[in-house]
């Protein structure tokens, strides 16, 4: 079964813009930021937020926007996306209304406190299922596989489909004290100190999670995006915990990225491999 979670891609969206004004903070200009992915066979859905000065603490619940009026056309045909009232700043349409299909046009506008944001994705990515990997139980979240450090690499492999523009990897340690001292592998001497890794590739079905960037022990998830051309040329050009970091978007009048993907995911437990 194919697992669809937006939450690391809305992790991903805030780190990559929130707090990344290159100014002083008293010339800090608050920006609108559309976390604008659709998700090829699910009823469309975005969510919108609003930048921080650089060094404030960023919290995902204080920095969503409501009020906005959000519209999208599709197939000819106009969807109002009313927010959802479980989720601040989040704007859906029900389950039995337009699912989001491969090579499917989208085009968006939001007008929020006298800001318009527009933007327009071409061609909604084809699918995408991780079909084997070299763990038994990897599709389990609660009863995931162990791996040891420096013993065999995590490897995944999944269908190409000649609509997608490419494909985003995302590795993330799971755990809420990833950064502890006693989680980090002792085989590791390059560790990198951070739980969350990605990479853009165009053209391949098989990827090696590298001994580099696993610095800590405990559960991590790994996700195989096929995007549009939109989110790859946006993961592509994006570079996390730079201040001056900006990746390109198709989003005028705001920041963020608009776009139709798929997703799948896997993944796995890392143990650190002590020789006694």
């Amino acid at each position: 079964m194919t697992i669809r979670i937006l939450t690391l891609l809305a992790v991903a969206a805030a780190w990559l813009f929130t707090g990344c004004d290159k100014s002083e903070e008293e010339d800090f200009v608050q920006q609108f930021v559309l976390e604008g992915y659709l998700m090829v066979g699910q009823p469309m859905s975005v969510h919108l937020s609003h930048t921080v000065p650089l060094g404030q603490l960023y919290d995902p619940a204080q920095v969503a926007v409501s009020g906005a009026d959000v519209r999208i056309w599709a197939g000819g045909h106009e969807f109002a996306l009313p927010e959802d009232t479980a989720r601040h700043g989040t704007y859906s349409l029900p389950a039995d209304s337009h699912i989001v299909t491969t090579g499917e046009d989208y085009r968006i506008r939001v007008d929020v406190q006298g800001a318009v944001l527009t933007a327009a994705t071409h061609n909604a990515a084809g699918s995408v299922a991780i079909d084997s990997c070299n763990l038994p139980v990897w599709r389990d979240s609660t009863n995931m596989d162990t791996l040891e450090y420096g013993d065999t690499e995590f490897f995944l492999h999944w269908n190409l489909d000649s609509r997608s523009d490419g494909y985003w990897i995302i590795t993330e340690n799971l755990e809420p004290d990833w950064f502890e001292e006693w989680r980090e592998v002792s085989g590791n001497n390059g560790s990198t100190g951070y739980s969350f890794w990605y990479w853009t590739e165009r053209g391949i079905d098989e990827f090696k999670v590298p001994w580099i960037i696993l610095s800590y022990t405990g559960r991590h998830r790994v996700r195989v995006v096929s995007c549009d051309e939109a989110c790859y040329n946006y993961a592509f050009t994006s570079f996390p915990g730079d201040p001056e970091n900006q990746p390109q978007s198709n989003v005028q009048g705001g920041l963020g990225v608009f776009c139709a993907i798929d997703v799948d995911t896997a993944y796995f437990y890392l143990a650190d491999n002590i020789e006694d």
